[in-house]
């Protein structure tokens, strides 16, 4: 069976059920290439009509199904323990808030994720890309919920260049008082070791490169998962300079900024389509573009 390959924004439990339903086929398996946008707007991409470049979006667009009654959870912990249980996240005890760097939780480990599920159907799974449902203990961690490897990051956000998170976070003490914990660390991971060569390699290109690696080296025969959540276009607001310069038509300094992020981003995944074509895995891939939640105004307004 040829799947379609589709760019999609779309509710997460409508894959989370399709996949079900696929695992339960006879049907020869597609490769699945999920990737996801951190606050990404609807006014940010080219097909809809956006100041900003996205040739290759808008080209997968063209040529896939556009589903845009959909919704997501307003951040991004409950947004993520959704799409990777199949569950409303009041069922998985995410629904508050996002998982902060001190917080000693995570998504439930009596929950199978989607990726065990595929796992179990003889799928290769890989990660690449940002975490963020919990990694106080190992057993919380991607290489621990069905991944056979995982190229990236545990927590919420960090800088896109030197890859540490350096800030003052929030957190309760055991008397529900507010507290803030000044958090300083790199968090960036080859399955579990830390990643110390890349200082100065932004984080869209880095993930583009091992997710081209993945690819180049797989096994046609097995079919391949790989979930990509990209840090991108989540803050700070940062990109390489000459992304940056392609707008230098617009005059508010953040949105130039992230303007050259959401370019960056749609560079790196045509180069990523460009690596299953070649390989010749695109007609049988299942491909899908989201975005886990919605944008933060005021990362770009005045």
């Amino acid at each position: 069976m040829i799947m379609s390959t589709t760019i999609t924004l779309f509710s997460l439990f409508a894959f989370t059920t399709g996949v079900h339903a696929m695992l339960h086929s006879t049907a020869p398996k597609p490769h699945i290439l999920f990737i996801a946008a951190d606050d990404l707007g609807w006014n940010d991409v080219g097909f809809h009509g956006s100041e900003i470049h996205t040739p290759n979006l808008d080209k997968l667009a063209n040529e896939g199904v556009i589903m845009n009654r959909t919704y997501v959870q307003p951040v991004c912990s409950p947004t993520r323990s959704a799409f990777m249980s199949g569950r409303f996240p009041i069922h998985t005890g995410l629904q508050h808030e996002v998982i902060h760097p001190t917080q000693p939780y995570g998504l439930p480990l009596n929950i199978t994720t989607i990726a065990e599920h595929l796992k179990s159907a003889g799928y290769a799974t890989h990660m690449i890309g940002k975490w963020h449902l919990g990694f106080c203990d190992t057993k919380y961690t991607p290489l621990e919920r069905g991944f056979d490897s995982h190229f990236g990051y545990y927590v919420g956000a960090e800088d896109y260049f030197t890859h540490r998170r350096s800030d003052s976070v929030p957190g309760k003490t055991a008397t529900a008082t507010t507290v803030e914990t000044h958090v300083d660390g790199l968090d960036f991971r080859n399955n579990t070791d830390l990643v110390l060569t890349m200082n100065g390699t932004y984080s869209t290109i880095a993930f583009a490169m091992e997710a081209e690696r993945i690819v180049s080296q797989h096994n046609p025969s097995v079919p391949l998962y790989l979930y990509l959540p990209f840090q991108a276009v989540h803050g700070p607001l940062e990109a390489p300079q000459h992304y940056i310069d392609m707008y230098s038509d617009i005059q508010n300094e953040k949105r130039r900024k992230f303007a050259g992020m959401v370019t960056a981003m749609d560079e790196a995944i045509g180069n990523i389509t460009e690596v299953f074509r070649n390989r010749g895995l695109w007609n049988n891939t299942l491909m899908i573009f989201t975005v886990l939640y919605a944008m933060h105004t005021y990362l770009v307004r005045t």
